[in-house]
């Protein structure tokens, strides 16, 4: 930007640096200040003011002046006007009509007084005052068409940048789908085979329940994981959208199987209908909230609220948890740390909040408040 704003005001300067000189010519004919002289002076100065909107009727209007030498950069400043606005075949009788007015002597009579060192002499500054300025505009166009194209280049290889970076992405993408489903799913799948086998050998009720527990759980994993991974491994908007995507009707399930002593109380799944991205993430939020009370607070008992806010256009989800009744020491579970901080990330991309923080009876409450959004 400061180069094309200095250039611009070097090329204004240029223009008005030419202008006051044309205007400093006709003080070399003001002792000639006749009829004739005032109306071709006059033509010419003000064609000045067309040579940007009319390059060639300007150029035409100060002729009559460089015919009869009372002013000459009037008509040298309209044809480079001519020679930068135009191609090259359209510039080169606008160039030959100047040559011509250039050559041709004033008044006619005198054309029968010049000796052949005349003439040459009135070919050369002929050629000069018209070759001259048609070469510079010439080249003038030539190179704001090299600017315009070099632009035209320096888009086309920001956009094929951008389309390697996103072909890098989706090969990367493809690759994680690969290790995602090969890792992953062998264990999980090993893990609900297994709990089938049990769950078929098993005879006490209450341990059947929880293999069976398992083993539905394993299998939703395998399910979601397999959502997850087309996602990956395709580029589809609609697909990603709707893989693997829970809603605030699981939410009773959720609780049910999370093997906690939950009490819920859900208005807000009745009261109204919610955008599909708010109910997925209000489910990832209590999923989250419910497997850390199991790897913290063993035997806490929770309370799980999903209300309407006040003013109606907000989800307000709250999962509190008492204290544990007794505490014991890790049970090997993975913990990354980063299961608060996704989902805080995920609300505010909603436009919501989210915080997580001990409660005063030694619990733990997270809360989110989620605003009515259609993404």
């Amino acid at each position: 930007m400061i180069r094309m704003g200095f250039s611009r005001r070097i090329r204004l300067s240029a223009e008005q640096v030419a202008v006051v000189c044309a205007l400093g010519e006709l003080l070399t004919v003001i002792d000639e200040f006749g009829t004739l002289a005032l109306v071709v002076c006059a033509s010419a100065l003000l064609a000045l003011s067309l040579r940007r909107r009319l390059p060639v009727t300007a150029l035409c209007a100060t002729l009559p002046a460089t015919v009869t030498g009372h002013l000459l950069l009037p008509s040298m400043i309209t044809m480079y006007a001519v020679a930068s606005s135009r191609p090259q075949g359209r510039a080169l009788w606008p160039c030959g009509l100047l040559f011509a007015a250039a050559l041709r002597p004033w008044p006619l009579s005198a054309l029968a007084e010049m000796t052949r060192t005349d003439l040459l002499i009135a070919l050369e500054m002929a050629a000069l005052l018209s070759i001259g300025p048609t070469a510079l505009g010439l080249l003038a166009r030539a190179r704001g068409e090299t600017q315009a194209q070099l632009a035209r280049l320096k888009v086309s290889q920001a956009r094929e940048q951008r389309l390697g970076a996103e072909q890098a992405v989706i090969h990367e993408r493809a690759r994680l789908a690969r290790d995602m489903h090969d890792t992953v799913s062998h264990h999980v799948s090993i893990i609900a085979v297994q709990a089938g086998a049990l769950w078929a050998v098993e005879t006490d009720p209450d341990k059947r329940a929880d293999v069976e527990s398992i083993r539905r759980h394993g299998v939703q994993a395998l399910e979601e994981l397999r959502d997850m991974v087309g996602v990956l491994r395709g580029s589809r908007v609609l697909v990603a959208a709707t893989a693997g995507r829970p809603v605030l009707a699981d939410l009773p399930r959720l609780a049910a199987d999370s093997g906690l002593d939950v009490t819920a109380d859900l208005p807000a799944l009745a009261e109204r209908s919610w955008p599909p991205v708010v109910e997925t993430t209000a489910y990832r939020i209590v999923q989250e909230a419910l497997s850390n009370v199991r790897k913290h607070a063993p035997g806490a008992s929770v309370a799980l609220s999903a209300v309407l806010s006040e003013d109606h256009g907000a989800l307000v989800l709250e999962v509190r948890n008492g204290p544990a009744p007794h505490r014991r020491e890790d049970a090997g579970l993975p913990a990354g740390g980063h299961g608060l901080v996704g989902l805080r990330e995920r609300a505010e991309r909603l436009g919501g909040r989210l915080t997580a923080q001990p409660s005063a009876d030694g619990g733990f409450l997270v809360r989110a408040v989620l605003p009515m959004v259609k993404l």
